[in-house]
């Protein structure tokens, strides 16, 4: 049997349109309703193998020139199209039935570089070869994905869910996945500590149960860039991951959020800031370092928008507190609801919006999005990294080029409403609230 058969007859058994294997990840299937993921991770060695196994002459020419190439098999009477992207070391296989790829793109022509077998390869008897898993053992899809009565308030990853758990108990902002590490997270006071237990991790646990709660394009962006960021749920509130890879292997650092948007009494924070969220135009920033809060606090500011029923514009990558209590909050990922941040708060500004929000200023395009916003006379909040609160305008100032301070500073000189950074000592949170001459 060929190696590849497993994943052919497991997209059969389950009535799935197709698979993407990806290198040293979990495998995901396709199902027209969304996609779903395995619990089996195909090693790259494998799925060189099994490519190599089924493709034509001309298909291999092109795989080993690391170009992409597109080829067609036959297995119990069903024609799939095999779609590879080889990079060195990374692979990613997409396997699609005949008519599900025909479907997808009827009439399009070959991408340059791919070379089409319009011939199905007919499935060959080969001499037994010496067993692997996937060729011995049916793929497992993970059912806490798959079931439509499964809990929708949990991530599908029951190692995850646990740490998440853990961390969350020991009042921790981050937990840390590393590559022969045990799981580690940071409380509280700062400092790194293991979670009680709990072993070392191998790559191939975190890679299965990182692909496990990835979305498809994350998981791509992390074989292809090394790199990936998305958020998800884990029953309890909602996880920010930060997906990377090291000397040692696949790691990741996964940020614990809240569940919902927090009332701002519940925080502590003053009056003073609600009056901030009455004006029709002004700057408000939420200032501080990593892991103070700023999401958090942000989050607040928005749902006290919303009850206040003022239609607000949000833009973030990813998206992470979910605001479901209230209609007046569209929330739009950068990347794919607008294309860009610069386009995003243009497009909110003519929808006349009541107040637009970016979820962190970090660069000069987005710190060039909010001057103009609060120029043209909007409400606008963000969050920034910052020392505390009285360098927050001069940060944001300073990612802008030289020729547009001079400006950004006389329109931020009176817009600025105030900036609030969250302080957090001894286990506790505090904030440090400066208002601006606009407040």
């Amino acid at each position: 049997m060929a190696k590849i058969d497993v994943y052919l007859r497991s997209i059969e058994r389950f009535g799935a349109t197709g698979a993407i294997l990806w290198s040293g990840q979990a495998v995901t299937l396709r199902f027209p309703q969304g996609d779903r993921h395995a619990t089996q991770v195909t090693p790259h060695d494998q799925l060189v193998g099994l490519v190599r196994e089924v493709a034509p002459p001309a298909a291999l020419d092109q795989i080993d020139k690391n170009r992409p190439a597109k080829f067609d098999v036959d297995s119990n009477g069903t024609r799939y199209t095999l779609t590879v992207a080889p990079k060195p070391g990374a692979w990613q296989v997409t396997i699609e039935t005949a008519a599900a790829a025909a479907a997808a793109a009827p009439a399009a022509p070959p991408s340059p570089g791919v070379q089409p077998v319009t011939q199905a390869i007919p499935r060959q008897p080969r001499a037994p070869t010496a067993p692997t898993i996937a060729e011995t053992d049916e793929m497992a899809i993970e059912r806490g994905q798959y079931t439509e009565a499964a809990p929708r308030t949990t991530s599908g990853s029951g190692l995850l869910d646990q740490l998440t758990a853990a961390a969350r108990q020991a009042r921790a902002t981050d937990l840390y996945l590393a590559t022969g590490a045990a799981p580690a997270i940071r409380a509280g006071n700062g400092e790194l500590q293991a979670i009680d237990g709990r072993g070392a991790l191998d790559a191939e646990t975190i890679s299965r149960e990182l692909g496990i709660v990835a979305p498809a394009d994350a998981r791509s962006a992390w074989t292809e860039n090394g790199v990936a960021t998305f958020t998800y749920g884990d029953g309890v509130g909602r996880v920010r991951a930060t997906l990377t890879r090291d000397h040692r292997g696949p790691a990741a650092t996964l940020r614990l959020l809240v569940g919902e948007p927090p009332a701002l009494d519940r925080l502590g924070i003053g009056r003073e800031v609600a009056a901030w969220l009455d004006q029709k135009g002004g700057l408000v920033l939420v200032a501080g370092p990593s892991g103070s809060g700023k999401t958090t606090t942000l989050a607040a500011l928005v749902r006290a928008l919303g009850e206040k029923r003022r239609r607000v514009v949000m833009f973030e990558k990813p998206i992470e507190i979910i605001h479901v209590t209230t209609p007046w909050v569209s929330q739009r990922a950068v990347g794919e609801h607008v294309p860009t941040i610069g386009a995003g708060v243009a497009a909110a500004m003519r929808e006349a919006a009541d107040a637009i929000v970016i979820g962190l200023i970090a660069s000069p395009e987005s710190a060039g999005a909010a001057v103009e916003a609060v120029a043209a006379g909007h409400l606008v909040l963000a969050t920034i990294a910052a020392s505390n609160a009285r360098h927050a305008v001069d940060q944001l100032v300073d990612l802008l080029p030289y020729d547009r301070r001079d400006l950004a500073r006389s329109a931020l000189g009176d817009g600025l409403l105030g900036t609030i950074a969250p302080v957090v000592k001894g286990g506790g949170r505090s904030f440090e609230v400066v208002a601006g001459r606009g407040g």
